[in-house]
């Protein structure tokens, strides 16, 4: 691990490695343990797949802890959390989300399969196969980037041209795959959609998926609902 300062009032701890599962639940305790703290100085944490963005007021820091250092006060903070101690109270859940695949929510679907020289269900199987976890948030609210796409099903280019992808829609991003949470306009390879809404702007809990969380894809049929 490896405890940068990120200009006078942000620090960001650094997970070496590949993005793994383990990567990231290290992050989130760190985090949750800071949050469960409730230090007045920290203003906000950012996490993402194997690095944290921690931002603190450094001048209260200065002036209610009478230190000269907010960085390397917060480095030591940091390198001295027990992470086997630390407080972990969510348990890694999967959410399962249910797609359609191909048809005119999957306009990139047949392209994608002619060029892998693949056939739809081979395709289909190995995507739902495939074990998913949320290694980062971000892009737009609510909007899950997930790690673990088989090798096989790996295109490593984006759409020709952009257009407007509808929320809900399932897309490919060379070893990544996401779920767009609001209408957008970009150049994603779009597989499918999914009826379940990810982005619920009107609770607390915005998110139905968070960072950490699993995710398995289910195949319904055209115009199921959830």
């Amino acid at each position: 691990m490896k405890v940068y300062s990120q200009g006078d009032q942000a620090i960001v701890v650094s997970l070496k490695g590949a993005v793994t599962p383990t990567a990231t639940q290290r992050l989130l305790m760190i985090r949750n343990y800071l949050v469960a703290q409730n230090y007045p100085y920290i203003t906000e944490i950012v996490p993402t797949e194997t690095d944290m963005l921690i931002s603190y007021d450094a001048y209260m820091m200065m002036r209610h802890l009478k230190i000269a250092s907010p960085f390397l006060h917060m480095k030591s903070l940091i390198e001295h959390i027990d992470i086997s101690d630390a407080v972990f109270e969510k348990q890694q859940r999967c959410i399962k989300v249910p797609v359609e695949y191909g048809g005119i929510h999957g306009f990139h679907f047949d392209k994608i399969l002619a060029e892998l020289n693949m056939d739809a269900q081979t395709f289909i199987q190995l995507h739902t196969e495939s074990d998913y976890f949320v290694s980062m948030m971000g892009y737009s609210p609510a909007f899950p980037y997930l790690t673990g796409v088989d090798p096989r099903i790996i295109v490593n280019h984006m759409a020709n041209e952009p257009r407007v992808i509808p929320a809900g829609s399932i897309i490919m991003e060379n070893n990544k795959c996401g779920i767009t949470t609001t209408e957008t306009y970009g150049d994603w390879l779009v597989i499918g959609r999914t009826p379940l809404q990810l982005f619920q702007p009107n609770k607390k809990d915005f998110a139905r998926i968070s960072l950490g969380d699993q995710v398995k894809f289910t195949v319904v049929s055209q115009g199921g609902d959830v």
